[in-house]
């Protein structure tokens, strides 16, 4: 299933009708440095959150499923909700300046991104295919360090 998604994020698979991110969605978004700090502000804030508040951290906000794509679409919209219906989510996204939707988009870009970077760093995948994936797998390539830093606090570094 990790590689059929892989597969959709790399070649703009179908867009289902949702009110949530679409795989299409996810498929043209672009990585970009000032969205970028602005997830790092927020997962920031988001640790925070469930550091301080203990239902919170029972019940993380990232799961190795969400972080390997499993299933992009009902990854989104767990994503989404979740970041909608907690106060505490919703307020450390106001402060960072994004909505709850994109959040999700770039993480679940993000997320996708790193997974294929680290196929074509094990030599599973030759090359990435031109498109959006490719620019998202450079902009991985190019911020390894500060990503790994925010998925090890989000919990999910190794993943």
């Amino acid at each position: 299933m990790v590689i059929l998604l892989l597969v959709g994020l790399l070649a703009g698979g179908p867009a289902l009708q949702q009110d949530t991110v679409t795989v299409k969605e996810l498929a043209d978004y672009r990585l970009a440095d000032p969205v970028f700090r602005q997830f790092v502000h927020a997962s920031g804030l988001i640790v925070t959150a469930m550091s301080d508040e203990p239902r919170l951290g029972a019940d993380p906000l990232f799961t190795r499923d969400v972080a390997v794509l499993d299933d992009a679409v009902a990854a989104a919209a767990a994503l989404e909700a979740r970041l909608k219906l907690e106060p505490r989510y919703t307020t450390a996204l106001r402060i960072a300046g994004l909505t709850p939707r994109e959040y999700t988009r770039f993480a679940l870009a993000l997320f996708g991104a790193r997974l294929a970077h680290g196929f074509v760093q094990a030599g599973l995948l030759r090359d990435v295919p031109p498109g959006t994936a490719a620019d998202n797998v450079a902009f991985v390539a190019a911020h390894e360090a500060e990503i790994a830093d925010v998925l090890k606090a989000l919990g999910l570094e190794g993943s």
